[in-house]
């Protein structure tokens, strides 16, 4: 592969329509051979922002450079970055081997040169035996696969992946993030991938940029972006949520909804503002009741016990508003639907926006 290379994005805004921008004024930097995801909701910008960076859309303003080098004004096809589609576009009537092996005779590879690449790009991926056959002849995960080799083959200087997991099952997309990741290690290309999955982008990413509304709402690791986003947007979109409205009465100490007065990590906070409180079910302990009550806790009554086999997810009602908690299946306490518990968590865990 090519060195690993940087992608810069400055103020970048596209409108279709004058005064309503679909990507308003996005700032990123990536660090060559990192693996970042675009994640957000239908609607937020991420994969516009993916197809100018790709040059199938112009931005209305803004620049976006490679390695240090403007290409606003290069078409696509010389922008050496290779795509893969949520779709794939593989072409039908060609063999796997066919489709990897386009790009170098597009670019008149040498015909020796072309066969060595596109064997070891399938042998990367897995599929040397399946060369001959055609998309038709091949599941939905190989056909996913072929579509990666030949983003691959010719050594782009970046990969952009736009949702290609979407059409698989869910045993098939998980095996797949672990081939991209093992892939992303060896070659060190530098990766864009757009998704609105939560896991999957905390499952494969370096990095997570959260869209929303057009605008990148926050940037970071997934273990940022999860236990500290900086709105409450983030918070309620990446995992599950306990978000409640509360006001600092000083030395990390907020006054919160339905749970009455609680301690938090935000010492650094002054007395007298209202913010949202974020507590991750998962952080949050369960028992009965009528075991000794907790002077870091409180009581809720449950509404709904919804078993997953791994884990249990209890949702109960506390003062007019529903709290959840999910619990691993192995240390689920003997609580029912209808029973009242006693809920505790660590004043550390708790989050404050």
């Amino acid at each position: 592969m090519n060195a690993a290379r940087s992608l810069t994005l400055r103020s970048i805004s596209k409108s279709y329509v004058a005064g309503q921008n679909v990507v308003d004024g996005i700032d990123l930097d990536v660090q060559p051979g990192e693996f970042v995801s675009f994640l957000g909701p239908s609607g937020s910008g991420k994969t516009t922002t993916l197809m100018m960076i790709a040059g199938f859309e112009r931005p209305t303003a803004g620049e976006i450079g490679i390695a240090g080098r403007t290409i606003d004004a290069v078409e696509p096809y010389d922008r050496n970055i290779g795509m893969v589609f949520q779709n794939y576009a593989l072409f039908p009537h060609m063999s796997a081997a066919q489709n990897v092996g386009f790009p170098l005779r597009m670019r008149r590879v040498p015909k020796a040169d072309a066969d060595r690449k596109v064997a070891a790009a399938l042998a990367m991926i897995g599929l040397s035996e399946f060369a001959a056959r055609k998309p038709a002849e091949l599941s939905g995960g190989q056909q996913q696969r072929v579509a990666l080799a030949r983003a691959l083959v010719f050594e782009p200087d970046l990969v952009l992946l736009d949702e290609p997991l979407g059409a698989l099952d869910k045993t098939l997309r998980e095996q797949m993030q672990i081939e991209l990741k093992r892939i992303h290690r060896e070659l060190g290309v530098t990766m864009i991938y757009v998704t609105h999955d939560q896991t999957e982008a905390m499952a494969m990413s370096d990095r997570i940029a959260v869209f929303s509304q057009g605008r990148i709402e926050q940037i970071g690791s997934p273990t940022e972006v999860y236990f500290t986003p900086r709105t409450s947007f983030v918070a309620s979109f990446v995992g599950d949520s306990n978000l409640l409205r509360g006001r600092t009465l000083g030395d990390g100490v907020v006054d919160v909804e339905c749970l009455g007065t609680i301690a938090t990590g935000a010492r650094d906070l002054p007395a007298g503002r209202d913010v949202s409180i974020l507590i991750r079910p998962e952080t949050i302990r369960i028992r009965p009741a009528a075991t000794a009550p907790s002077p870091t806790g409180s009581t809720m009554r449950i509404e709904e016990v919804v078993n997953y086999g791994e884990s249990y997810l209890v949702v109960g009602r506390k003062a007019g508003r529903d709290l959840r908690v999910r619990v691993p299946g192995i240390d689920m306490p003997p609580v029912a639907r209808g029973d009242d518990c006693t809920i505790e968590w660590d004043a550390a865990r708790v989050h404050v926006i």
